[in-house]
């Protein structure tokens, strides 16, 4: 079961390739992929909705790690924000905010209740932060306040103050994590509660969990926004992946998480709707800048030619991944529309490097001083990846740069990566949803192993970093993004794409990566 990451990037190393041509614009995912037309008809109050889940740790949002924890607790949990299908962040608990430098104030919403009619306040919002920090809490919420906050304050009980204590980038996003009621936990001891069932202000509550067997979510009456359709929603607990897909085959639930990236097969199941979205998981190619072949943009460029991406989707993730270049999500908010897909073209690349000095010698490509001959690190532990990188090896062996595979176990990979002792690394990470990647590109990044430097990268990051309006970072971001594809200091490949699965009487459904229950408000199950 993957646990969830909140900020830093996840070193879990993939890889497929790029390339650039204005023609070829990306083409973003359908929501869903439907095998029914959309019907016009009038919502269906009433019902419950079934749903499956692998069995757990813990419900308390302090404690829990389980990503399909933290997506079933978005039915009940909110957080100051959350973020839109674009990753844009707006309103949840806060109206609105300002932000000044590293100072961000909240302003929040006054209407709001918890799930037992008690009224919301900052304090509960101090109460979440302070819990968060307790060094025995082990949610990857912690990493949040410990790394990027200076301090924080009520002014009086709907403004929360907030200074960070390091320039970041679209720094709102990163206070989706939930919001605890602070009269519900009377001590440390209740917060390190592993049998603690949270309240929330959300859409549903939780009205009742049996331990091994299932929660029931109802209708919250006290929920200031729109009234959801469906009555209660109850998550059937099994013990594995096999047992979630037996018992939704089996018509016992309604709704299922998909673990399986091989998800179409279970299209033959009849009135059986499977719905998409793109995931934070970005596969990718990175350079050491220490090599000298490897600091020339033309052979980075050309791999980028040479890697046939569109064959990696399709023989290694049955189709499932979203091209891109860049490591901006093609559906981000913040990523230019002239930022385009690359094409697979065995002939650009070759004429690129031939342009550019470097002349095939018996079949490998050099300048006279160096070849275009490279080890390529990847996760022996990742089946995936090792797929990928012999298609890599395969297809840049037709432009005259010759791969040699060297799968390490994650340690040792890790070791090699961060010591500089690697030329290429075949990577997958796990991006964090402010879209923050200055730690990799800025030139005294931590996360900087590849060794990358370019003054204009660092001049765009240090706009980045104190931009207060939306339209100031969107720019600001383009232009990161067009020397990103310019330069292509990794050569960039696509994002991991996953999957929900429902009956098609459940309609509405519409998730993304961020909230697999998002709009839950208008799903309906129809009679």
């Amino acid at each position: 079961m993957r646990k969830f990451i909140i900020l830093s990037f996840i070193l879990m190393f993939i890889f497929t390739g790029c390339k650039t041509t204005p023609q070829n614009m990306v083409n973003l995912p359908q929501a869903s992929e439907d095998k029914t037309k959309i019907e016009e008809e009038k919502p269906v109050e009433g019902g419950t909705l079934r749903v499956n889940i692998t069995s757990f740790d813990t419900l308390n949002p302090f404690l829990n790690d389980n990503e399909r924890v933290r997506q079933m607790l978005n039915l009940s949990l909110e957080g100051l924000v959350t973020l839109d299908k674009t990753l844009k962040p707006i309103p949840q608990l806060a109206e609105n905010w300002q932000i000044n430098g590293l100072n961000i104030k909240f302003y929040l919403k006054k209407n709001v209740k918890w799930q037992d009619g008690v009224s919301f306040t900052a304090n509960d919002v101090k109460f979440t932060f302070d819990s968060f920090k307790n060094k025995d809490v082990k949610s990857p919420y912690r990493d949040i306040l410990i790394n990027y906050l200076s301090s924080y304050k009520t002014n009086g009980d709907y403004e929360f103050e907030v200074v960070l204590n390091k320039p970041v980038a679209n720094p709102i996003a990163l206070f989706t994590f939930p919001i605890l009621a602070e009269h519900q936990y009377k001590g440390k001891e209740d917060i390190l509660n592993k049998d603690i069932v949270p309240i929330g202000t959300g859409p549903y509550k939780i009205s009742s969990y049996s331990v091994g067997r299932e929660i029931i979510f109802e209708r919250n009456p006290y929920y200031r926004g729109d009234k959801p359709y469906i009555d209660s929603i109850v998550f059937k607990i099994v013990p594995d992946e096999n047992a979630m897909i037996t018992s939704f085959q089996s018509k016992e639930a309604d709704f299922t998480f998909l673990s399986d990236i091989d998800w179409d097969k279970y299209k033959e199941i009849s009135n059986v709707n499977i719905y998409k979205y793109v995931m934070q998981d970005y596969v990718f190619m990175a350079p050491n800048y220490q090599k000298p072949a490897l600091k020339d943009s033309n052979v980075r460029k050309a791999m980028c030619y040479g890697i046939d991406v569109d064959k990696i989707l399709r023989d290694v993730y049955f189709s499932h991944g979203l091209k891109s270049c860049i490591p901006v999500r093609p559906d981000s908010w913040l990523y230019s529309n002239k930022i385009v897909s690359h094409n697979y073209d065995i002939k650009e690349a070759n004429k690129i490097l031939e342009e550019s000095g470097w002349n095939l010698v018996k079949g490998t490509r050099s300048n006279g001083t160096y070849q275009l001959k490279f080890d390529l690190l990847v996760n022996a532990n990742n089946p995936y990846l090792i797929k990928v990188a012999q298609i890599i090896k395969n297809n840049l062996k037709d432009v005259g740069i010759e791969i040699n595979i060297v799968p390490k176990d994650w340690g040792n990979l890790l070791s090699s990566v961060y010591s500089g002792k690697f030329d290429l690394v075949l990577m997958e990470w796990n991006l964090s949803y402010n879209q923050d990647m200055s730690t990799m590109f800025m030139t005294k990044g931590k996360d900087n192993f590849m060794g990358y430097s370019n003054s204009k990268v660092d001049e765009i990051y240090s706009r980045i970093f104190y931009d207060s309006e939306e339209n100031s970072l969107k720019t600001d971001y383009q232009a990161l993004e067009q020397v990103f594809l310019e330069e292509q200091p990794i050569i960039g490949l696509f994002y991991i794409e996953g999957a929900v699965m429902a009956y098609d009487n459940v309609k509405v459904v519409d998730p993304t990566g961020f909230n697999v229950f998002n709009n839950i408000e208008k799903w309906y199950i129809k009679k």
